[in-house]
């Protein structure tokens, strides 16, 4: 309690000014980052969040966790959040065009109207922090996380995501975060002005190279093959700031203490082009974060966690859902809902043990 700006139960830093929740404790006053830890504080204001054994542990703070967190505030299941970050590859999304309820959303927005419903409910705890390891007890599930804590839980969400690919290509490794970046909208006003590229032809590299343009960034989309929605592709046409170089392969990347130069290959020519850009973005696919869960689960061929209709793995408690299981179509909307239906599922196992 000596610092006030600090939650007490998740360690969370909360602004004392901003009309946070809080409480007297011992003839302190205490602030907290959501009513669910003053809740937690108050019911056992001696206890912190691994002395408990949870219903249901979620781990992953994207649309999947996200929702799947929302969902499960809404039952009668103890519930705990465990995610690195908030957002995951929504963040990213500079205009989302099929999410019921908006006729278009930047992905920022959402997640931010995903995160206020989230933390406002008092069912839901959380933590900022990384997953180190995730194992089963006879009876229980342990999972670590990076300060050194272990959690308990009955059941467990896996709702981790997936990640960019590389570029692999000579350079990459030297110029990472000199230069070779991942796409972030707030990153994006930084390069207002400059050339830059983004690699990639499918809907990921189309949302890039349009979030860029619209921070005045001239952009050189460079796709090997261009297959990004229709509605897309028209609006980059459209963009004066953006050139699209179809049938182009990424060679190698170049410069002194920074990146200066991205040289591609024309795939009909077989000649190389020097593209000079101060920042280049690689949208070239998708890596499931499978990491932690290998040797409890199984994985398809694409590393995707393999999962039944009910979200369930060959694992009895263990669930997933969202971008990192086998479950058709990436998109927003479908790891959102994937993630509510994960929690029915565990409400039902948890009932059935119950009984």
């Amino acid at each position: 309690m000596d610092n006030e700006s600090i939650d007490p139960v998740c360690g969370k830093h909360v602004n004392p000014e901003a009309n946070t929740p809080s409480a007297d404790c011992e003839g302190h006053r205490v602030y907290f980052c959501s009513r669910a830890c003053r809740e937690k504080f108050a019911c056992h204001p001696e206890k912190r969040l691994a002395d408990y054994t949870y219903d249901l542990i979620i781990v992953g703070g994207g649309p999947a966790g996200m929702s799947a967190g929302i969902y499960a505030a809404l039952t009668d299941i103890d519930t705990l959040l465990l995610t690195k970050s908030i957002g995951g590859q929504a963040w990213d999304s500079t205009r989302v065009v099929n999410y019921p309820g908006f006729e278009a959303i930047e992905g920022p927005q959402l997640v931010d109207r995903f995160q206020k419903q989230l933390f406002d409910d008092p069912k839901l705890v959380h933590k900022i922090c990384e997953v180190t390891a995730i194992g089963k007890s006879r009876k229980t599930f342990r999972i670590r996380t990076d300060d050194g804590q272990t959690f308990r839980s009955q059941t467990v969400l896996l709702a981790m995501g997936m990640r960019r690919r590389r570029l692999p290509i000579p350079g990459e490794p030297e110029f990472r975060g000199k230069g070779v970046l991942e796409y972030h909208d707030l990153l994006a006003k930084q390069y207002a002005g400059k050339d830059v590229a983004v690699v990639g032809g499918g809907n990921s590299a189309a949302q890039a190279a349009l979030g860029l343009a619209k921070r005045k960034a001239r952009v050189r989309l460079v796709a090997r093959s261009y297959r990004a929605d229709s509605y897309l592709q028209e609006e980059l046409a459209a963009q004066k700031e953006i050139t699209i170089l179809k049938g182009r392969d990424p060679v190698r990347l170049e410069g002194a203490e920074r990146l200066e130069r991205l040289v591609v290959r024309n795939q009909e020519t077989e000649e190389e082009e020097v593209l000079p850009v101060e920042a280049v973005f690689a949208e070239i696919g998708l890596i499931p974060n499978n990491e932690l869960v290998r040797e409890l689960v199984i994985l398809n061929e694409r590393g995707e966690v393999e999962i039944d209709r009910n979200c369930r793995t060959g694992l009895p408690g263990l669930y997933a859902a969202g971008d990192l299981t086998n479950t058709f179509g990436k998109r927003i909307l479908i790891a959102a809902g994937e993630g509510a239906k994960a929690v029915l599922a565990v409400v039902e196992h948890l009932r059935g043990r119950a009984r």
